[in-house]
């Protein structure tokens, strides 16, 4: 990504009405604070400066920013040309005039401070403000926004964390959580940090209220790629690589709303915003560094490969940008006793045809929450290819909109589509009403999915047969195998003397007694159904899964498939070539699991049952259950070599 400054954070005025007790930018309301802030028209020359580099997602905040008797001019300025928009307020002065104006795609997030009056007065240190915040709320939804509420916990109102989360949610709207670490004051002033220090939660309590999201943090390269850089620590890796841009009330410009120092913040009231993004911040990449050497406590500590602590917050800790802060370093070593918790007791690793499934779940997982089919599947770590699920308990609000277009409706499935990823909705119903029961969200080629369920009732009960806690895995997993030359085929998967055979056919067909004749002399890789996969090297090769039928028995091994037998029950036993490719077509189609089935699908699996007919022996098998069709196969699999492996086909091609 070229470095373009292309989100705008700008603090319009650290002016507030509020005075909270834990607020490190508060600033007195009067007018000489005021007489520092820019001016309308600075504002919108410096706004327009940034649209011209890139600018077009924007965030105002403050102080509170509604106190600015120009907000409506200048919120409207930067509405005019943006992407996208979100405002940050305190909510107390809100009219139907302002609810109107920010009714225009803006994410506006108001913050509460306690359940009732007493308390959220007694934080804001301004009587009226919890009257005057819920009636701005309420003015907000008469206009059809719905804010976003921001709770943040202190040690004033942790009382009441639980009947604040109530609040919010008896007025329909979603929270999310303040920053609890809680950052101290810019200015550097010891009277204002202890106040703040004093409302700060425990460390092991900030973690219990907003956990490390493992699964996020492991899904996404950019935490990957800060760890390859945390040995350095330095304010250059974020000049070189950030696209936001912070403005302050007075028109101090930065690479990062916490940097605070000024030698390291440009004047925009002395420049234009170009020469303060392109030649100011850059050169700081090698002013800056003297004062980042980390200290000896640093260097030798045990999570010191793992910290990413932010030498702006630590300035702010101690006006030095090198020294490690005691609060933010015991909440790093309680983020990293829930992670290694999170890993031994909510995370489990299953590897099938190659690709690692990871699976993530917000109820500890028993000894006996899956089914033993999966036990030789389990693996200690993930590997190269590796696939994502999330499972939780209950079911998040949902509409269409947000699911996108309904391409399947039929029960138990409704599936919609949006873009590359894929909604799929379980329900039942009862005249004509449905019942919705899961909500599963796959990313793009199913390498994420999120899976709600509305209870933990079946996963209490254990013994799963599905990872997702779907019905099968087939339903997701059929989709994930095809970007990677592979499919399922409703078969009996054996190893025989090293070559994988799979005999072909639906229930019925007598896949199992096909495994039962070859006890003993074959290994069993799944009876019901087998995966087989074009590897670049290797070729097709057939892998072992779970969803096995009659028979328990199942393997994770895998190997080179060396001929299909698609299964006839008869009173005599005969092995017959297939020479005819349309014959082969034929009869292994039906014999596919599918998924949800469109265009794509049929344009990817075409080519490969093409390819699978060209490189494999195929026969037709008639048997009985005497047995002797067993001598035959393995007189046929004893004719069976990487160089023979398609000599039908070449002697007798299937056209």
């Amino acid at each position: 990504m070229p470095r373009l400054p292309l989100e705008g954070n700008i603090d319009l005025t650290y002016r507030c009405n509020n005075n909270c007790r834990h607020c490190w930018v508060n600033v007195k309301n009067s007018r000489e604070e005021q007489r520092k802030e820019l001016g309308t028209w600075e504002w919108l020359d410096i706004i327009d400066q940034a649209r011209a580099l890139g600018a077009r997602d924007w965030a105002i905040s403050g102080g509170e920013p509604l106190l600015r008797e120009d907000f409506t001019e200048v919120f409207a300025h930067v509405r005019k040309k943006a992407s996208s928009c979100s405002l940050n307020t305190n909510g107390t002065l809100i009219t139907p005039a302002i609810s109107h104006l920010l009714k225009k795609d803006c994410v506006v997030m108001v913050s509460i401070y306690g359940a009732t009056e007493k308390v959220h007065d007694h934080v804001t240190r301004n009587p009226g403000s919890f009257t005057a915040v819920l009636r701005g709320i309420a003015y907000l939804l008469e206009a059809g926004v719905r804010p976003l509420i921001q709770l943040v916990p202190l040690m004033d109102n942790f009382s009441q964390w639980h009947e604040m989360i109530a609040l919010v949610q008896g007025l329909g709207l979603d929270w999310r959580m303040g920053a609890a670490s809680l950052i101290l004051s810019a200015s550097g002033d010891e009277g204002r940090n202890e106040e703040i220090r004093a409302q700060r939660l425990a460390p092991a309590q900030i973690i219990e209220l907003n956990p490390p999201n493992v699964a996020y943090e492991e899904r996404h390269t950019q935490a990957a790629a800060c760890k390859t850089r945390v040995e350095q620590r330095r304010y250059g890796d974020c000049i070189s690589e950030r696209n936001i841009f912070h403005v302050d009330p007075t028109g101090s410009l930065s690479f990062c709303c916490f940097i605070k120092e000024e030698q390291l913040r440009y004047d925009l009231k002395k420049g234009s915003f170009a020469e303060g993004w392109d030649k100011f911040l850059p050169a700081l990449a090698s002013k800056a560094q003297d004062c980042l050497v980390f200290d000896q406590e640093c260097r030798i500590c045990e999570l010191q490969p793992d910290c990413q602590r932010c030498p702006a917050m630590s300035y702010l800790e101690h006006r030095r940008a090198e020294a490690p802060s005691g609060y933010l370093c015991q909440l790093l070593k309680e983020g990293e006793k829930y992670r290694q918790n999170w890993k031994t007791c909510h995370q489990r690793y299953f590897r099938i045809a190659g690709i690692t499934i990871e699976m993530n779940c917000e109820r500890e997982f028993m000894e006996n929450s899956f089914s033993p089919a999966f036990l030789p599947f389990a693996v200690a770590q993930p590997g190269n290819d590796v696939l994502r699920l999330e499972c939780f308990f209950s079911l998040p609000e949902w509409n269409e909109k947000q699911l996108g277009k309904l391409v399947y409706d039929q029960v138990p499935w409704m599936i919609y589509q949006k873009g590359d990823s894929w909604s799929y909705l379980a329900f039942t119903e009862h005249n004509g009403v449905k019942d919705i029961h899961q909500l599963a969200i796959f990313s793009d080629g199913y390498a994420h999915g999120r899976i709600f369920s509305n209870s933990d009732y079946r996963f209490q009960i254990g013994n799963l047969n599905s990872l997702a806690m779907m019905p099968t895995d087939q339903i997701w997993l059929a989709q994930a195998l095809l970007p990677r030359q592979a499919f399922f085929i409703h078969s009996c998967g054996l190893v025989v003397d090293g070559n994988g055979l799979l005999f072909v056919g639906h229930s019925q067909a007598g896949k199992s007694t096909l495994a039962k004749l070859f006890a003993g002399q074959a290994e069993l890789l799944c009876d019901d159904r087998n995966i087989v996969r074009r590897w670049p090297q290797q070729g097709w090769q057939v892998h072992g899964t779970w969803s096995h039928g009659e028979l328990a028995q199942v393997s994770a091994a895998a190997a080179p498939l060396r001929g299909m037998f698609f299964l006839e029950q008869s009173a005599e036993n005969a092995v017959i070539p297939i020479r005819e490719r349309m014959e082969f077509r034929k009869r292994l189609i039906p014999c596919l699991p599918r998924p949800y089935v469109d265009a794509k699908w049929w344009e990817t699996i075409w080519p490969l049952i093409s390819s699978i007919a060209d490189d494999v022996p195929a026969y037709v098998i008639r048997f009985n259950k005497n047995g002797k069709i067993v001598p035959l196969i393995r007189e046929l699999n004893s004719g069976f070599g990487a160089k023979q492996a398609g000599f039908l086909q070449r002697d007798h091609p299937r056209d």
